[in-house]
């Protein structure tokens, strides 16, 4: 594990994250169907209960404010 940081330079995980936009763009164009292998049946992996934000408790607290 990294612990929390980059194992590449931020200009290389850029240079990553285009080639893995470019592939799945070209994917798309020429159809490749979609492997469901790691999704379980019905495609939920694991329930997760929303939580609701600091950010969002701060925006409420405005808006009682006003």
């Amino acid at each position: 594990m990294t612990g929390g940081s980059l194992m590449y330079s931020p200009k290389k995980v850029c240079h990553i994250i285009v080639a893995c936009c470019m592939l799945h763009n070209l994917a798309l164009q020429r159809q490749v169907p979609f492997l469901q292998e790691d999704a379980p049946d019905g495609g939920v992996v694991a329930a997760v209960e929303p939580v609701e934000s600091e950010q969002e408790e701060d925006d409420e607290d405005d808006t009682e404010t006003q």
